[in-house]
């Protein structure tokens, strides 16, 4: 490969690219060669990751000895998926138009293409090693959970109806980059695949109220009001925290990142990321907490209550999501299986515990009313 052509697949870097990209980083080194290490099997889902280890022809300055290289996915079909929800195009964006201005901690991002013809891309971003996740199948730490919850606060409030965020071509709502003809096919071949595989067995209220959840799909929904930017997979390994050895917190992997409603983070980060048990003993102090942030950091005109409603549509969104297929997503790793038996009991539990039946039995007689509320909401700015 010329030295002048941006690679898109690991083993097309070169030590001569990395110096011409990372020179503004490198305070006057120059790279003598690179070790690379494929990292995040059974985390990294969209794309493929590597840690590049560094070597310099001096050796004696500031320059980082490791950093993390991003590119797309190896399987075509995971591609394929992520072309269809603009994953690459998003993150790219983000590191681009947001980075450091987001409102939390990030890596550093030394660079970012992305190439809409072949819907590839190379990010360069800091190691931020010995920072580490905490474990997600076990369930995060109460510590990174509330820090989450402040941090999403702050920055959820920094872009509350924000129109510079509604400027942004690769920020649109993640739900309508799928046709809704599309999203029902998916949805129907997924129920069809957990009725002959009984995939939901062990999960027997996600499996219940899936009868439920077509009359749903048939709306077509209204845009989020309010609404913030939004990291969309906010979940423990996507949130890294110090270890015993060093490091920061700081949130990764921005690939579904874009305008949302606020609380759907928040939603996220409850049902999939603690423990059942953990969920259940610290939900509704850290509910308040986020609601209590969001008023502390300017958020007007949003009460308790809206936001709790909210926090329980949006459980009903993320049990949608995770009815639809997932072929497309590499589960062969035993650490992508028991991470996918972890999410749908965590789903299943939080059915169980919000009394969803009533809410999925009802949204479809009220929701054309609620869009309509929302719609002038957001022509009125209120």
């Amino acid at each position: 490969m010329s030295q002048n052509r941006t690679p898109v697949l690991l083993e097309e870097l070169t030590a001569e690219w990395l110096q011409k990209v990372l020179s503004p980083h490198l305070d006057g080194e120059s790279i003598a060669g690179f070790s690379k290490e494929i990292i995040g099997v059974g985390e990294g889902f969209m794309g493929q990751l590597a840690r590049l280890t560094l070597t310099y022809n001096q050796n004696q300055s500031t320059a980082p000895k490791t950093i993390i290289a991003k590119f797309a996915a190896v399987r075509e079909d995971t591609r394929d998926m992520a072309a269809d929800r603009n994953l690459y195009k998003r993150e790219i964006g983000f590191y681009r138009d947001i980075g450091e201005k987001s409102g939390v901690p990030i890596p550093k991002c030394y660079y970012a293409d992305y190439f809409e013809e072949n819907n590839q891309f190379v990010l360069l971003i800091e190691d931020l090693a010995p920072g580490e996740p905490s474990n997600q199948i076990e369930g995060t730490d109460r510590e990174t959970s509330k820090k989450v919850i402040e941090s999403f606060a702050s920055l959820h409030a920094k872009w509350w109806n924000s129109k510079n965020l509604e400027s942004l071509d690769w920020a649109k709502w993640q739900i309508t980059e799928m046709p809704k003809e599309k999203s029902i096919a998916m949805f129907e071949k997924g129920y069809k695949e957990i009725e002959l595989t009984g995939k939901f067995d062990k999960y027997p209220e996600l499996k219940r109220l899936m009868k439920l959840l077509p009359p749903l799909l048939k709306f077509d929904p209204a845009p989020p009001f309010p609404f913030s930017l939004t990291h969309g997979d906010l979940r423990s390994d996507n949130v890294i925290r110090p270890s015993q050895d060093g490091g920061r917190f700081a949130v990764i992997d921005w690939q579904i990142s874009g305008i949302g409603d606020p609380v759907s983070d928040i939603a996220y980060w409850m049902i999939l990321s603690l423990s059942i048990e953990e969920r259940r003993a610290t939900e509704e102090t850290l509910l308040k907490l986020y609601h209590q942030k969001l008023i502390e950091n300017g958020v007007k005109g949003y009460s308790y209550k809206k936001f709790l409603n909210a926090y329980k549509t949006n459980i009903a969104v993320i049990q949608l999501m995770f009815s639809m297929p997932i072929d497309q997503i590499d589960q062969s790793s035993d650490r992508a299986k028991e991470l996918f038996h972890q999410f749908y009991s965590r789903i299943d539990a939080a059915l169980v515990d919000w009394e969803m039946e009533k809410l999925l039995k009802t949204l479809p007689f009220v929701y054309p009313f609620i869009k309509i509320i929302l719609i002038v909401r957001k022509a009125l700015g209120i």
